[in-house]
């Protein structure tokens, strides 16, 4: 089979980038009231809130200036960075499933591990630690997000099983 490439598009990433700058505005907003009560947990709070969004908007700008691939499919497994805290390389004999479902009206394909702890080994501890923080207990960590793609999700998904079958029967008769 031949290697599968998904690249983002910049007219999809604009939306993204306007909800970006809205939100500094926003904290920026919270920040003067912060500093009018002379509230300093409001003002931690704040910054906090202000670095995060600026490392994800520069991370947004970055990828609109210069579009990547969000997932790329091939013999080795799947390399997933649609996310901000994009996971990397998810070799197929990790996989245990993939699945779809809905959340917030937008549907997405997760992916089951056969072992969480695996996954986590290979970030630094800030990182498995954001993606941990950001999971909830009864969901996978790996989600693939194709919003800002021009294909449809059913179409990733069956391209993505036919892989993961077509690895499991190459490792069968092996």
């Amino acid at each position: 089979m031949e290697e599968v490439i998904i690249y983002q598009k910049r007219n999809k990433l604009m939306k993204s980038l306007l909800v970006g700058f809205y939100t500094i505005l926003l904290w920026l907003l919270f920040l003067g009231l912060g500093v009018y009560n002379q509230s300093i947990s409001l003002i931690v709070f704040v910054i906090i809130g202000i670095l995060i969004t600026l490392y994800c908007d520069i991370i947004l700008i970055h990828r609109f200036i210069k579009p990547k691939a969000i997932l790329t499919i091939s013999e080795k497994g799947i390399i997933e960075r649609s996310t901000i805290p994009s996971i990397g390389e998810i070799p197929w004999e990790e996989i245990d499933q993939i699945y779809t479902a809905k959340a917030f009206k937008k549907t997405s394909i997760y992916i089951k591990l056969k072992d969480d702890r695996l996954l986590y080994s290979r970030f630094p501890k800030w990182k498995a630690l954001f993606i941990k923080l950001n999971t909830p207990k009864s969901v996978d960590p790996i989600v693939i997000n194709l919003q800002t793609a021009d294909i449809e999700v059913d179409e990733v998904f069956s391209l993505l099983n036919s892989w993961l079958k077509h690895y499991r029967k190459d490792m069968q008769s092996i």
